[in-house]
């Protein structure tokens, strides 16, 4: 049947592989917001050589995509082209003239037209963005017909647009380090016009604002002046974005460098080494050694089509920044004080996708005819090399960056799986050095220690192993890596000094030291106001290994435990038993301490192989959350059989994830009263124990529903970091946006005491535990809303703790009053730090 000619113009990808027909398709549609008719003829039904066109696939496909708006076909290559040609020729005479035959390429062009057509384009408007893909791809790379030369982002020399300039200096603490060279690098992309930056301190050259590395490069330092050209299209918005981001200091929080002394790595005793210190703690264990990581050795061959070989590349390159973004994410979902985890392998992805990386391994490919491997590690040791010639430590330091992110495209490329840090036992981790996706494996209770032989203080894994509270020591020389593997060593990441086989008196001292500081974790105060009110304060963690932390840390139970972690990085769903051993092992850490176990937070960005999840446009508004465990129910019943089996002799609280209105709540609770009620059948089940079920406060309509919300559970657990983002319409992943996102702001604010109100209308109590409750200026804001109690990341339970003991009522409540009456999140941080000064910071 024909469709109206108002429908969509259509989309025919024919490609002698069907894979990668289909990711090209799924990577289009992951970039529209409305969908668009798109059918695939690839491949051959020939299982031992699948790889061909066949002419009737073609036909069926134009026919399934046929409207009057138009269908465009896309092509690889070779007999593509004239199985296009014989297809069309099949067609009625009326569809003919609406079947348009592009000479695009297949992937530029494909997603150049897909999201054209998405916006309702014309088939003549669909076919100018396809065809100008590629000179929109040329011009990013200042290539000339697609022949490779070196990227320079300077004006062309026939282009009369005049250059707009701007001068500014740089003024946050690190200068343009590796966070904000991302912001800095995003906002550039945002626009289409020519961006170039250089630092006039140090008289440099121009260099290309759109790629990180080149950014980097200049080496700009706190103090430096510099200057942004901007040629072309909204030349003036461009400046206008990147100079409002220096001028607010790229929204980074003022910090205090530190200087290491310098420290010679030479034995000081028989048994001793030296080295730097990292990571300020002591550590005494056997010996595990860690592999480096390094860029494989791979295989080259004669390539025969240049274009097909960069084109398996761009899908390799795909699937790394999806890999790197399930990093961020599970980063970003753990409520850390500070978002730098997440920030390092943001910039990560930009490494990927930079302009002057891309260009060599292009030139690789075409001009020399290698293979996407060896061209790819070409160009990445010959940046790495670059990074480890400058002066500057802090950028000698993203050497091991670059290492990473090339490693894990190389390990796509060959197949070859990463290497995991697999500790079976406690021990102290020797090794060369960390890479950032390396310490993201670190478990504090397995890894009690670290040291390198190489490394520096400013690297990202050593900021990792800090925020975990791990001991560490880098620079301690190559003599480290001959330590014999289960040897005792003992390390003081505070003084830099490692004890080979420490002997009796030795260990007696250090253990004492050990005692010493750690007894501020294990005893903590509590946290109580002046005024004698005492705050509960609960931890937010991932496992097994976060609640023995979190309870050295002096938690008094677990206000959130994320469960995605038993979902992601596998193929399949978790057993039931698995989870009833992975919640009875935590409860029984805590023992009658409470146990809020959050059920599964998983859908739209968060993508997991074994639930069947449609691409969405707007996953942040998709299907997640509560309305993805409801549409898989046998999943939920399953987890939640799990939490309930627990539950008996525990204090256990059930808390639904993403709710938006009580028919979700009433939902989620019909099945947990079925399993309960399965359960009870069982001769042998002990019975269910005093279970609470609560519900997460992360949208503008459940803080808006609260009353209603309140009736049908026995607490709400307010998510910061979501609601900021939903209540500011700003998505955190963003970059050109995210600072938006803020908890600070009066709006965000007013939404948590409605909040709060609600709940006490009804005699149910409220928690914090999104990042807010971790920010030591937001503490007494949320007190003075009637927060109940906070639920904070391990390593900040000692810091809010003493917060809260300089406060008291009448206080926090009077700068509750004030700070809803602010304009903005800037003005609220500032109003705090006037009233209480630098005591709590």
């Amino acid at each position: 049947m024909t469709v109206s000619s108002e429908s969509k113009v259509g989309i025919v990808l024919v490609s002698h592989s069907a894979k990668l027909a289909e990711a090209v398709a799924e990577l289009a549609k992951q970039m529209t917001q409305e969908r668009v008719p798109i059918a695939i003829a690839a491949g051959i039904d020939d299982p031992e050589n699948p790889f061909g066109t066949d002419v009737l696939k073609v036909q069926e496909a134009i026919e399934s995509v046929y409207t009057d708006a138009g269908v465009v076909i896309f092509m690889d290559l070779g007999s593509a082209i004239m199985s296009a040609e014989m297809a069309i020729e099949l067609l009625p005479p009326a569809q003919k003239n609406h079947i348009k035959i592009c000479p695009a390429p297949l992937i530029e062009g494909a997603i150049a037209a897909i999201i054209q057509a998405s916006l309702g384009a014309n088939i003549q408007q669909v076919i100018a963005e396809a065809n100008g893909a590629l000179m929109t791809k040329s011009s990013q790379l200042n290539v000339d017909e697609a022949i490779p030369i070196n990227i320079e982002n300077t004006q062309n020399k026939d282009d009369e647009t005049p250059s707009e300039k701007i001068k500014i200096t740089v003024k946050n603490s690190l200068g343009i380090h590796a966070r904000p060279a991302a912001k800095l690098v995003a906002i550039a992309n945002n626009f289409s016009a020519k961006i170039s930056l250089q630092n006039l301190t140090k008289n440099s050259h121009l260099v290309n604002a759109k790629s990180i590395n080149q950014v980097m490069k200049l080496a700009v330092k706190k103090g430096d002046e510099i200057e942004i050209q901007a040629t072309g299209n909204k030349a003036v918005d461009a400046l206008k974005a990147i100079q409002e981001l220096i001028t607010n200091n790229f929204y980074e929080a003022e910090v205090i460098v530190k200087k290491t002394p310098k420290i010679l790595t030479t034995p000081d005793t028989n048994n001793k080494l030296v080295g730097t210190p990292a990571s300020p703690g002591i550590a005494i264990a056997t010996v595990v050694h860690a592999r480096a990581e390094i860029l494989e050795e791979v295989e080259d061959y004669p390539v025969e089509n240049s274009e097909v070989e960069w084109e398996y590349l761009q899908l390799i390159l795909q699937t790394a920044k999806q890999e790197i973004q399930r990093i961020i994410d599970s980063l970003s979902d753990q409520n850390k004080s500070d978002n730098n985890q997440a920030d390092i392998f943001q910039a990560h992805q930009l490494y990927i996708e930079d302009p002057t990386l891309l260009e060599q391994v292009h030139q690789l490919i075409f001009a020399q005819n290698r293979c996407a491997a060896v061209a790819w590690k070409t160009a990445i040791e010959e940046m790495i090399a670059t990074y480890q010639k400058l002066e500057d430590p802090y950028l000698q330091a993203r050497a091991i960056d670059i290492k990473d992110v090339g490693g894990r495209v190389l390990q796509l490329l060959t197949g070859r799986s990463r290497r995991t840090l697999n500790l079976s036992k406690p021990g102290i981790l020797v090794a060369p050095d960390l890479t950032p996706s390396q310490a993201t494996q670190l478990q504090p209770n397995l890894v009690l220690g670290i040291c390198t032989s190489a490394g520096s203080v400013t690297a990202h894994s050593t900021l990792i192993a800090n925020m975990l509270g791990i001991p560490m020591v880098v620079g301690v020389g190559s003599q480290l890596l001959s330590l014999t593997p289960g040897s005792q060593i003992a390390l003081d990441g505070e003084t830099g000094e490692i004890w080979l086989e420490p002997n009796q008196a030795q260990l007696q001292e250090l253990q004492a030291k050990q005692a010493h500081t750690s007894s501020t974790f294990q005893q903590p105060q509590e946290a109580i106001t002046q005024d004698g009110k005492k705050i509960p304060l609960m931890a937010n963690i991932l496992g097994v290994a976060d609640t023995k932390l979190a309870l050295e840390r002096g938690a008094e139970g677990v206000g959130l435990l994320r469960t995605e972690f038993l979902y992601l990085e596998r193929n399949t769903a978790p057993t039931e038993a698995e989870e009833y051993e992975t919640y009875r092992a935590i409860a029984e850490i805590l023992g009658t301490r409470p146990l809020t176990i959050r059920t599964l937070d998983i859908g739209g960005d968060k993508v997991l192989p074994y639930i069947k999840q449609e691409s969405e446009a707007n996953p942040v508004l998709g299907c997640r959350g509560i309305r993805e465990s409801l549409d898989n129910p046998e999943i939920l019943r399953s987890q939640l059989r799990a939490i309930l089996r627990v539950s008996h002799g525990h204090n256990i609280k059930v808390m639904f994830p993403m709710v938006t209105s009580v028919q979700e709540v009433r939902a989620a609770r019909e099945i947990l009263t079925e399993v309960e009620h399965s359960l009870l059948e069982l001769p042998s089940f002990p019975g269910v124990g005093n279970i609470k079920v609560g519900i997460m406060i992360e949208v503008p309509a459940a803080a808006m529903m609260a009353d209603q919300l309140a009736q049908e559970v026995d607490f709400f657990s307010i998510g910061t970091n979501d609601l900021s983002q939903y209540v500011m319409a700003a998505d955190r992943t963003n970059s050109k946006v995210a600072h938006l996102a803020d908890g600070f702001e009066p709006a965000v604010l007013r939404m948590i005491q409605q909040t709060v109100i609600a709940a006490h209308q009804a005699s149910i109590s409220v928690s914090v535990c999104g990042q807010l409750a971790s920010s030591p200026l937001a503490v007494p804001i949320l007190l003075g809303l009637g927060v109940d109690e906070l639920s904070v990341a391990p390593p900040a339970i000692s810091t809010v703790k003493k917060v809260i003991s300089q406060l008291n009522g009448s206080q926090v409540e009077a700068i509750a009053r004030d700070v809803l009456q602010l304009d903005g999140a800037k003005s609220v941080k500032e109003y705090i730090v006037g009233q209480l000064g630098l005591v709590i910071l």
